[in-house]
């Protein structure tokens, strides 16, 4: 039994229960606390950052569609405009084959006309012109542009005898600036002094030459008129259209 020893302090004891695992399990709730809150905000982020990333993946998907219906659409326009394209050229090249052979046609019909008609002049006299006739008359080109080399042959039936004696006159008429123009001869070639072209012949008489167009002019047309030096000589007026055969 303690004492009470008079003038001394007294002391209570307090009996604490002896809990040795407190302490731990403390630690380990806030630890276990930390870490649940620590894995919460981790997997909250990994899930928005992959619904974000799921939202970007499908807009590339969906622009990769987009960029690929595009490309698809482009090349088909291209072959498209490639076979309008080709179309044209063939139709143009066709239409240009066309026009080429019509003209080498008609050049080789223009050709056997003369020749008959050459050789018709010189076999059977033609009363009204005095057996004279226009034989050949031809326009071909001369290997630069506006420049070209004319051709006529002027004759006589064989069934007369006497010389010839005249002149022939040699127009190229078209269009400049909208308007009609006539040229002689003589201010086309140098090769030509005077618009009218001396004739004297017994048969036939070759006269050839070059002519140069000036720039802009539109030929449509040559006029020839043949008059012979007697008074009541042949007179001839022959008009052809441009004709030109390839050299």
């Amino acid at each position: 039994m303690a004492r009470k020893v008079k003038g001394s302090k007294q002391y209570r004891m307090k009996v604490v229960p002896h809990r040795p695992f407190f302490g731990v399990f403390s630690v380990l709730g806030v630890s276990l606390l930390v870490l649940s809150t620590t894995a919460g905000a981790y997997f909250a982020g990994q899930y928005q950052l992959r619904k974000g990333l799921d939202q970007k993946t499908r807009q590339h998907e969906q622009a990769e569609k987009q960029l690929e219906a595009l490309r698809d659409e482009i090349e088909t326009l291209r072959v498209r405009a490639a076979s309008a394209e080709q179309s044209v050229t063939i139709s143009e090249q066709a239409s240009e084959s066309v026009r080429a052979e019509l003209i080498a046609k008609d050049n080789k019909i223009a050709e056997l006309k003369q020749e008959i008609s050459f050789y018709r002049g010189i076999m059977a006299p033609d009363e009204g012109s005095d057996g004279v006739s226009i034989g050949r008359f031809s326009i071909s080109e001369a290997g630069t542009p506006g420049r070209y080399q004319y051709k006529l042959l002027v004759q006589q039936s064989a069934a007369r005898h006497q010389v010839v004696t005249g002149a022939v006159r040699f127009t190229i008429f078209g269009q400049l600036n909208g308007a009609v123009q006539r040229y002689a001869l003589s201010d086309l070639s140098s090769q030509v002094e005077s618009e009218s072209i001396p004739l004297r012949f017994k048969y036939f008489q070759n006269i050839e030459g070059e002519l140069q167009l000036p720039e802009g002019f539109e030929p449509e047309g040559v006029e020839l008129s043949l008059k012979s030096s007697k008074s009541k000589g042949f007179s001839i007026d022959q008009r052809y259209g441009w004709l030109v055969q390839k050299s």
